[in-house]
C-alpha cells in the first residue's frame, strides 16, 4: 500500500517587473534594527497625537456632532423633502457652505452604480446619511456616530455644514489641514 502524499503549497510566479519593483523598495526603506518598542520622538509624538485624537477628541467630537447633522437632517427632511429625492431634483448643493453633496458616498451608490448617477438612490434616510454627504467618498465608511466614524470624518462634518460655530469650524479647518500637512511631510520624511 502507498501512503498518502501532501498536497505540496500552491508556487506563484511573480512577473519579473512587480518582482524588481519589491526589491527597489528594499533598497529604499531602510531596515530598522533593535527592539520595535524603539520609536523616535516624532514618530512618539505623532503616535501620542493619534491615540489623544482617537480616545480623546474623537468621542467629544461625536457628542457635538450628532444633535447639530440630525437638527439639519430633519429641517431639510422637512424643507426640501431630502427623504423623497430622485435624480434630477435632488438637493446639489448645500447653499449655505457652498458644499457640493456627494452623492455615491451613501446608500452604496458608488458600489451598485460607478459613475451612472442616473440610478443612484438620492434619498437621505437619517442623519449618519446626510453628514456623508459632506465627505469625499473614501472618508464615508462609517455606520453611525460611533467609533467607525473617524476623527477625519467628524472634522470633514464640522467644517462643510454652517450649523457649527464659526470657532469651532476655523478650529476644526486648522486641525485638518495641519495634520494633513504633517502626515505627508512625515511620510515623506520616512521614505528618504
Amino acid at each position: 500500500m502507498t501512503e498518502p502524499t501532501e498536497p505540496g503549497p500552491l508556487k506563484r510566479m511573480v512577473p519579473p517587473d512587480l518582482q524588481r519593483q519589491v526589491e527597489d523598495i528594499q533598497i529604499k526603506v531602510p531596515r530598522t534594527t533593535g527592539s520595535p518598542n524603539d520609536l523616535d520622538d516624532s514618530r512618539k509624538r505623532w503616535l501620542v497625537v493619534g491615540i489623544c485624537l482617537h480616545t480623546i477628541i474623537s468621542p467629544v467630537l461625536r457628542t457635538f456632532v450628532f444633535p447639530v447633522v440630525t437638527k439639519l437632517c430633519y429641517s431639510l427632511t422637512r424643507l426640501n423633502k431630502v427623504h423623497q429625492q430622485t435624480y434630477g431634483s435632488h438637493l446639489k448643493k448645500y447653499t449655505p457652505t457652498n458644499t457640493i453633496l456627494n452623492y455615491e458616498a451613501i446608500n452604496n451608490n458608488k458600489t451598485s452604480f460607478g459613475r451612472n448617477k442616473a440610478l443612484y438612490d438620492y434619498r437621505i434616510k437619517n442623519p449618519v446619511d446626510l453628514s456623508k454627504l459632506f465627505l469625499q467618498t473614501h472618508m464615508a465608511h462609517f455606520t453611525a456616530f460611533n467609533e467607525s466614524c473617524d476623527s477625519s470624518a467628524l472634522l470633514g462634518i464640522i467644517v462643510n455644514i454652517d450649523k457649527f460655530p464659526v470657532v469651532i469650524q476655523s478650529d476644526a479647518k486648522l486641525v485638518s489641514r495641519n495634520t494633513s500637512i504633517y502626515s505627508i511631510l512625515y511620510f515623506k520624511k520616512c521614505q528618504q
